[in-house]
C-alpha cells in the first residue's frame, strides 16, 4: 500500500485501537516494545529508499517476544505474528510502498493480518496492480514517483497511478 504519513496514522490508529498488539523492530533486539507505531521516529518516511528494511514484528499484548540465539527478532520463532513493513515517502517526490504478511497460519496470525488488511483496503482509494493507494498519496499521484522495490530502479519498475 502507497501512503503518506498522515495516510498510515489513520490505518494504524485504527489498527491499534481495535486490537491489542504490540510492535518491536526486526532485527537486533536493541528495541523496546512499542506500542504506538504512529510516534516512531521517522515513521512514514522511507530513510533508505527500498521497500524493505524497516520491519516490525507484530504480536498480541498477551504474547513474549522470543530472540534468536543472536539476539535478533524476526518472525521465524515468533509463530503467531505478523511483519509490517513500512514504507512512505523518500524524498517529496518518491514514495514507497508499506508491506504487511505473515509466514504463520494460525488463528491468531490470521485475525491481526485480516484485520489490518481490511482497514487497509477501506482507506485505499484505488487499487493498482494489487497495490493499493491511500487518498493523501492518491491526491498527490502527479507529484509522486510510486516506487515498488527501489529509488535506484529503473522508472519502468515504478506503479503507473
Amino acid at each position: 500500500m502507497f501512503g503518506t504519513k498522515k495516510d498510515l496514522e489513520n490505518i494504524f490508529r485504527e489498527f491499534q485501537k481495535n486490537n491489542m498488539i504490540k510492535y518491536y523492530r526486526c532485527g537486533k533486539s536493541d528495541s523496546d516494545k512499542i506500542t504506538d507505531i504512529t510516534k516512531i521516529d521517522n515513521f512514514g518516511i522511507s530513510l533508505s529508499g527500498r521497500h524493505i528494511g524497516n520491519q516490525y514484528l507484530v504480536i498480541e499484548d498477551d504474547e513474549t517476544v522470543r530472540l534468536d540465539k543472536y539476539k535478533h527478532i524476526n518472525q521465524k520463532l515468533n509463530e503467531t505474528s505478523i511483519v509490517i513493513d513500512l514504507g512512505g515517502l523518500y524524498d517529496e517526490n518518491t514514495i514507497l510502498p508499506t508491506t504487511v504478511s505473515t509466514i504463520w497460519y494460525d488463528e491468531s496470525s490470521k485475525r491481526v493480518y485480516n484485520n489490518l488488511k481490511s482497514i487497509m483496503k477501506r482507506y485505499a482509494v484505488s487499487i493498482v496492480n494489487g497495490y493499493m493507494i491511500l487518498k493523501n498519496a492518491y491526491d498527490k499521484k502527479e507529484q509522486l514517483r510510486f516506487a515498488t522495490i527501489s529509488v535506484q530502479s529503473p522508472g519502468e519498475y515504478d506503479l503507473k497511478v
